[in-house]
């Protein structure tokens, strides 16, 4: 069956997890308007990142970072440097490929290699951005303001 719009419904229940999101989410001193559970499996490190589809890179938090440094996991694995500008400055730092796990409140969780920028300036936090990242999930969002909102993700093929 298709919707108004001619895409099938058969997409949207073709979900692998779904999870609930933290709208208007702080994080010290910033609001994040989609904030989503996720984690860092090679750190064990969960956290609550920024859900940003207009975020052309993926960048990891300072306390993502200085945990992937102790444990020496960015100093030869660079797949290249880029540079951001963002409303909090420009930050240059270096492409990692790493999996963030999507944690699911039902379904499975989703796992998926991303590429991100590793920023030791970066004062901001978690983003999931689309270039790297969202662009390898498939994933909707039920934004139900008046109760809680939730996504639904599954890994794109």
């Amino acid at each position: 069956m298709n919707n108004r719009y001619g895409h099938s419904q058969k997409l949207i229940q073709r979900y692998t997890g779904g999870a609930y999101l933290r709208f208007l989410y702080e994080i010290g001193p910033h609001k994040l308007i989609t904030g989503v559970e996720c984690e860092f499996p090679v750190i064990q490190h969960p956290q609550i990142a920024l859900l940003d589809t207009g975020a052309e890179l993926s960048v990891v938090s300072g306390d993502i970072y200085e945990l992937c440094l102790q444990k020496d996991l960015v100093s030869e694995t660079s797949v290249g440097t880029r540079s951001i500008h963002t409303r909090l400055g420009t930050f240059e730092g270096n492409l990692h490929r790493v999996e963030v796990e999507l944690t699911a409140h039902w379904g499975e969780p989703l796992t998926v290699e991303g590429t991100f920028l590793f920023c030791e300036e970066w004062t901001g936090p978690t983003v999931l951005g689309f270039q790297g990242f969202l662009e390898r999930i498939r994933f909707a969002i039920d934004p139900n303001y008046d109760q809680v909102g939730c996504i639904y993700f599954a890994a794109a093929t």
